[in-house]
This record gives structure tokens, C-alpha cells and sequence, in this order.
């Protein structure tokens, strides 16, 4: 299985590599270089779909699926970090904005900041990574990003112990790595590695790493010495390759009810996570030019498992494909966290998967919200020794959301790009697009002004919680 969603686009080998957008990609250019029909329908859900920040907002004047863009806002902050001591990266907070101006920021802050021991102390969840999967750089921060987490969890139990009254060892931290490039099949491939009873070798073998993912392993190489080193599970994600490849040949009636329990544990909420406007605004802005992009490219007359299509998967199956893909690596996080109490588990997944709130972020949320509402209901308040829950509040575990070194072409449609000015750079996070717009539900994106007056905002998308830059 191919993902292109999310690795790097080297704007001068984009999909269109014709002389006028090469042309294009030596001058100051525009936000969107829409190619075809099918990217039209931006125009039309423009403000339905109202950006804010880098990419400029969307204003009612818009000609030929083109935008100028305007100019973020960007917070630079002092930090009171030593020289000596400098992080090898780069933390931005990104400060959605739903007012009338829809003027969304960011704000550097200090790495120290960026998830402060107290939360890894008190709180469990996930920190999900949104990675580009063909880049070394952002392996290598994942892999130093994992160590420092590691670190401050020790800091953060110094002195604890456990149920025995002994000193919690690091293993008892309960942190794990959640991974997107692992099938759940090949979890027990996973622990055998970690315990080192097989060599990385008969790892890679074992998951069919070159078939199954075919990113090179080299990049992910630190990562996995240093889950290896300091003895921290590997949590496979990612839906199986056979199952994926019936919904993408027959939809999700291709699998049996037994493969749908497998991955959908609650059925009601994986239907209404998809029915709001803002999913629509969001599908509308990151699925369905994906799809387009994948159907440029040639590679939706193969089914995941290689079964060759007589025609291009339709959309709809594609479409069912990526939700369940969303789903499976939310649903095995939740039930890796339900089942760790206090544990952090912190997800490598492609950035196309973090980005914008709606998909494995805004699934997991889902599921945790869902958790505590049960958990509520079981609670009985006449009981006085139930003193740690309020009435009518719990603590939900964390759900953070991070793009590591995003650029332009992560932010804005697939394709949309191909003629911006250093598109795939990752020097730019004042450029970037931070947050999407979506209308009030009743409002149409073809209600010609009233779907751009502020009265008309529903909501916003942020791109995501944090961005992080490597020095």
C-alpha cells in the first residue's frame, strides 16, 4: 500500500509539470493552482472552507479556483531558554480564531513548555506525531522527541513507587509508541522485537515492512533502536492490508461483521462523526483532492492487496477506505490507553492524518468523550467515598495533536499548490494554512454573500495544537 498523503512534494517534480506552472513557480505565485474540473467545487465551498492564517482568508471575490493570499499572523516570544541548552527543535502554538476577523496565529513558545512534566505526571493519552514518511528529519525528531518525553517521565515519577513500595522502573511509565506503519496483525512481531527475541532483520521480515509499507526503514531506524534501547512498546495502528483491500473492491459491505467489529467498535458513533458540516467542510477540503491526486497519479486501478480495478476505485470506496483507516489507528490507541491507566502513548501517523481536527485527532476524541460519558453513568453520586469525580465532570486524557516541519503543500489541498514559491520548505510556519472554515448548518456554500458573512461562521478547524520546526 502506497500513502502518499503524507511525505514531501517536491514542488519542481509536481503532478502538473507542465512549462507554464514551471513558469509559474519562478515568480510570486497564488495560493491555488487548481488543475482540474474536479477542484472546482473549491470555489464553491470557499467559505464554507474559509482559511485562515498563511494561506490568507478566502474572500467572496474569487475567479478561477484562485486566491491571493494574505499574510498570518505570526507571535514571536521571547524564551528564556540557555543557549547552551537549546532544543534541536522549534515548538509553535497555533491560536485558532472563530470571531468575526478569523485571524488565527502562532505563537513560539519554549520546548520545555511544550508538554510540561506535571501533564505527563497527571494526565494519560496520546501525542500524535504528524510525520511526512519519506523524511529522515522528521524520524530523527520523532526519535528525540521520544527520548525527551521518556526523560520527563522519570523526572515526573522521581521518587513515586509502586503498589509493592518499590521505585516505579521506567518501564512502569507506561509510555508506548503507537505506529501507523504497522499492521495489527503483527502485533506479537512487535513485543518480540522489543524483547529482543528476533533481530530487526526478522522484524522487518516478519511485518513484510517492504510490501506492506515500502517507505525506507533506514529513516525510522532511530525510532525503533531507541523503543528497543529504553524498552518501550511498539503498538501497531494500521488496519490490515486484507481488509482494506475489500472495502476498497466493495465498500465497507465487503467485510463480514467480524472483520467490521475488528476495527469499529461503536458503529453509531463511526457513522456520526462523518455527518456534521464541519466533517463535510473538512472531506471536502482533504479527502476528496486526495483522491484526486491519487487518481492522477495511476494508482487507483489497484486494490491495496494488488488486485488489479477495471476502472478507478470510485470515490466512495476510497472514501470508506481512509475513515477506516482513521478509525483502526484511533480505535487501538483508545483501547491501548483505556487499558494502561495513566498511560501516554505517542503516535507516529502521516500528517495527512492529523491535520485539521477530523481525523485520527477528532476520532480519538470521539472515543474518549464517549468513555468518560459511560463512565459518568456508573457513577453513584449518593455514594460519599465517590469523592474524586465531580458532579457531572471527569478528567478526559489528553489528545494533542503536532505537525512536524509542515509546509504549504500539507496544508492546503492536495495538488493545489504545484506553482507556490517554496511550497515544500518547512522554513515558512508563518505561511501555512492554520485553520479551515465551516458554515453554520442550513447555510449553503452556494448561498452567494451570505455564505461569507461573518454571521455565517459555524466554526473552525485548526490545522492542529502545535507545530514543530527542526533546528
Amino acid at each position: 500500500r502506497l500513502c502518499v498523503c503524507s511525505f514531501i512534494f517536491k514542488s519542481s517534480t509536481s503532478i502538473r509539470n507542465d512549462s507554464k506552472v514551471q513558469q509559474l513557480n519562478r515568480r510570486q505565485p497564488f495560493a491555488f493552482q487548481i488543475p482540474q474540473s474536479r477542484r472546482n467545487v473549491l470555489e464553491s465551498i470557499s467559505q464554507k472552507v474559509l482559511i485562515g492564517g498563511g494561506s490568507g482568508v478566502f474572500s467572496s471575490a474569487i475567479t478561477g479556483g484562485t486566491v491571493f493570499p494574505n499574510k498570518v499572523n505570526a507571535i514571536e516570544t521571547q524564551t528564556n531558554e540557555n543557549p547552551s541548552t537549546l532544543s534541536p527543535y522549534s515548538v509553535y502554538q497555533i491560536m485558532p480564531d472563530a470571531s468575526e476577523k478569523l485571524s488565527p496565529s502562532i505563537q513560539k513558545i519554549e520546548s520545555t513548555n511544550f508538554v510540561p512534566s506535571n501533564l505527563l505526571k497527571e494526565n494519560s493519552g496520546v501525542i500524535w506525531l504528524g510525520e511526512h514518511h519519506n523524511s529522515a528529519r522528521d524520524h530523527n525528531l520523532q526519535a528525540q522527541f521520544i527520548q525527551d518525553i521518556y526523560n520527563k517521565r522519570l523526572q515526573a515519577f522521581n521518587g513515586n513507587k509502586n503498589k509493592n513500595g518499590l521505585p516505579i522502573t521506567p518501564q512502569q511509565h507506561k509510555l508506548s509508541i503507537g505506529l501507523e506503519q504497522i499492521q495489527i496483525q503483527f502485533q506479537s512481531v512487535l513485543d518480540n522485537f522489543i524483547a529482543g527475541s528476533i533481530s530487526e532483520e526478522q522484524m522487518l521480515e516478519q511485518t513484510q515492512w517492504s510490501t506492506r509499507w515500502s517507505w525506507p526503514y533506514e529513516n525510522y531506524r532511530p525510532v525503533f533502536n531507541l523503543a528497543r534501547k529504553l524498552q518501550i512498546p511498539l503498538i501497531a495502528l494500521n488496519v490490515n492490508n486484507e481488509d482494506l483491500a475489500k472495502v476498497e473492491v466493495g465498500g465497507i459491505r465487503g467485510l463480514d461483521k467480524n472483520e467490521i467489529r475488528r476495527y469499529i467498535k461503536d458503529p453509531v458513533g463511526f457513522s456520526d462523526f462523518t455527518r456534521p458540516t464541519s466533517y463535510k467542510a473538512y472531506s471536502a477540503y482533504v479527502i476528496e483532492p486526495s483522491y484526486d491526486m491519487h487518481k492522477e497519479m495511476g494508482i487507483l486501478k489497484r486494490s491495496t492487496s494488488g488486485q488489479i480495478l477495471e476502472n478507478d476505485m470510485s470515490f466512495l470506496n476510497f472514501f470508506m477506505g481512509r475513515i477506516l483507516w482513521d478509525e483502526s489507528m484511533a480505535g487501538n490507541a483508545f483501547e491501548w490507553t483505556k487499558d494502561n491507566e495513566g498511560g501516554i502513548m505517542i503516535g507516529l501517523v502521516g500528517a495527512d492524518h492529523v491535520k485539521f481536527e477530523k481525523g485520527v485527532v477528532g476520532r480519538y476524541q470521539r472515543m474518549i468523550e464517549a468513555e468518560a460519558k459511560k463512565k459518568m453513568a456508573s457513577i453513584d453520586y449518593s455514594d460519599t467515598n465517590q469523592n474524586n469525580t465531580s458532579r457531572g465532570t471527569m478528567k478526559l486524557p489528553m489528545n494533542v495533536s503536532v505537525l512536524l516541519n509542515p509546509t504549504l503543500i500539507d496544508s492546503r489541498p492536495s495538488g493545489s499548490v504545484s506553482a507556490y514559491m517554496n511550497a515544500d520548505s518547512s522554513a515558512y510556519p508563518d505561511k501555512i494554512t492554520l485553520q479551515l472554515r465551516y458554515l453554520k448548518d442550513g447555510i449553503s456554500p452556494l448561498s452567494g454573500e451570505e455564505r461569507s458573512l461573518p454571521s455565517s461562521t459555524g466554526g473552525v478547524l485548526p490545522l492542529a495544537d502545535y507545530i514543530v520546526v527542526s533546528a
